[in-house]
């Protein structure tokens, strides 16, 4: 048991630091598209800044919970995690609203055909953070499982954050090759994840979700153009857009 307790403190303090670099690197990312035009943020919508507002209180909320639990303050762990019942369906509307708003404004600018391959960034990732999150409330007495779908939700973030760092170090040139090389990223890290619970032989079903949920966004970014994707882009924005 007190080795079991030393593991689960060693993981929880790893999430945590994991989680406090990916909140920096998330202010650096964001940065030159965003951050940069402040305080006017001209061209920007009310949708942009509270979309913003809301992946930055979720990228908090994953730092706060684990540090909680690190200074054994499970009341106040528990209270954030009832607040999360109402910000998660939040930050799934406003991934939505965002993703509509990219579209419009790409439908105007480009052909249908273009337009509808760029939402293969941004439709997938939705509904995958839906899911990753109500697994993880669904089983939040389960300490193994609910850890593990919460930290799923963060690589539904993860790709926003290190395909625009790659853009910042190697230039607009790299363009349509920093998402793949991002969502590949994403999933190897899932991947060992999953190694490590198979080696450790605990159960693999949380983390083997969260690698099929990113398998079928990939899947979709790669079939960006064929007649099955555009197909189902055009029934989204024509019954919802």
């Amino acid at each position: 048991m007190i080795q079991g307790n030393k593991t689960l403190d060693f993981s929880t303090k790893a999430f945590f630091m994991a989680m406090v670099i990916l909140f920096i690197l998330m202010q650096v990312a964001f940065h030159p598209s965003y951050l940069l035009f402040f305080p006017q943020f001209h061209e920007f919508s009310w949708i942009h800044h509270i979309h913003g507002a809301l992946m930055v209180s979720w990228v908090a909320m994953l730092i706060i919970q684990p540090y909680l639990i690190i200074k054994k303050k499970y009341k106040s762990h528990r209270l954030i995690g009832k607040i999360s019942y109402f910000t998660a369906p939040l930050v799934f509307i406003s991934m939505i609203l965002i993703t509509k708003l990219n579209y419009l404004k790409m439908v105007d600018i480009m052909p249908f055909r273009e337009a509808a391959a760029w939402q293969s960034l941004n439709i997938i990732t939705s509904f995958n953070f839906l899911l990753f999150y109500s697994l993880a409330i669904i089983h939040k007495k389960d300490v193994f499982k609910h850890k593990r779908y919460m930290i799923g939700t963060v690589f539904t973030i993860l790709g926003a954050i290190s395909s625009r760092l790659l853009i910042i170090i190697f230039g607009s040139s790299i363009a349509f090759n920093a998402f793949f090389i991002s969502e590949y990223f994403g999933i190897s890290i899932v991947l060992l994840l999953l190694l490590n619970d198979v080696r450790k032989k605990v159960s693999p079903i949380p983390y083997t979700i969260v690698a099929v949920g990113l398998c079928i966004n990939i899947i979709s970014i790669h079939a960006r153009y064929t007649d099955a994707w555009q197909s189902v882009v055009r029934f989204i924005v024509d019954s919802f857009f």
